[in-house]
């Protein structure tokens, strides 16, 4: 079991909507601590991948946005550089004109640095693209400022020692090479969330992730799955098939309250899908709902929500 107690968790400057920070305490346990490399296959502003580098021997940092994951990549490997770069493009708090140009150039002609000068200036520090891969965020009053210089330097000197075996990419979960012994942290846009990075994503690429995981598990990996079972009464069509398929639930608490754009859901539940069962739980027989038709069952046992 990897221990999160008595370790100051490290958080990255990106902001980013489904971030799982708050939720390391619960979710970095249940990882499996033996395996040979950490894959972080939707690594968004890169919460996870960062708090666990210290503890596999190699570690990749995925993500389908390209200029999300090069400006972390930029970050660490010269932060004085980066870090300059972005304050000089930020605007002020009071500069919506100048934000919406810096959003047009953007748009125009992406770089990692404009992208996370929008990240600081935008509505709630959050992005947001349109179906067309453009940046929509509205201005939101921000700016860089020393809060988001701190997180900057403390994410950057806490990686910069481990560069030799982290690795950036930014791929369809489909092309990333997965090999016997990885560890999978798997946090997709949730397609029953309302959330403004899901403008890509729909059911359709639910049951193309539950396939690819059904291979990689196939292949001898051990994955975890973060999502929402529902959500202002819509369900999750991966963690269903999930579900259906015999792997293990686990749930957590979080508070989706703050990012959902029409109100409070009192329904939400978070939960971490396992394809192993963790140290920290025992496991018990439970009947299962039968796997939909043209799904092959994977014969695993579920765990008794009590800590062994």
């Amino acid at each position: 079991m990897i221990s999160c107690y008595m370790k100051k968790m490290i958080e990255p400057p990106f902001n980013y909507t489904g971030s799982k920070f708050k939720m390391l305490e619960q979710i970095i346990p249940l990882f499996d601590p033996t395996c040979s490399r950490f894959v972080d296959v939707f690594a968004g502003g890169g919460s996870v991948y960062a708090n666990v580098v210290d503890h596999y021997p190699a570690v990749v940092a995925n993500d389908i946005i390209y200029h999300l994951i090069d400006v972390q990549r930029r970050l660490v490997s010269d932060p004085a550089a980066t870090i300059a770069m972005t304050q000089s493009l930020c605007v002020t708090k009071e500069d919506q004109p100048g934000y919406h140009r810096l959003r047009d150039d953007f748009n125009a002609q992406p770089t990692p640095e404009k992208l996370w000068a929008l990240m600081c200036c935008c509505t709630n520090n959050m992005m947001r693209f349109n179906r067309s891969w453009k940046f929509n965020q509205t201005f939101g009053r921000r700016t860089f400022n020393e809060r988001t210089l701190a997180k900057a330097t403390a994410f950057a000197a806490h990686l910069m020692p481990h560069l030799p075996k982290l690795t950036f990419q930014s791929l369809d979960f489909e092309k990333v090479n997965v090999q016997s012994g990885d560890m999978l942290y798997v946090d997709p846009p949730y397609s029953n969330t309302e959330a403004g990075y899901n403008a890509y994503w729909n059911k359709n690429d639910d049951v193309r992730l539950f396939n690819w995981l059904c291979q990689v598990h196939d292949k001898g990996a051990k994955f975890a799955v973060s999502g929402v079972t529902i959500h202002a009464g819509v369900r999750c069509r991966l963690l269903d098939l999930l579900a259906e398929t015999g792997f293990v639930g686990v749930p957590l608490q979080g508070d989706y309250n703050k990012v959902s754009r029409s109100g409070p859901k009192e329904d939400t539940q978070e939960v971490l899908m396992l394809s192993y069962v963790p140290e920290t739980f025992k496991p018990v027989s439970i009947k299962m709902p039968a796997p939909q038709q043209n799904i092959e069952p994977t014969a695993l046992v579920a765990l008794d929500m009590a800590l062994a």
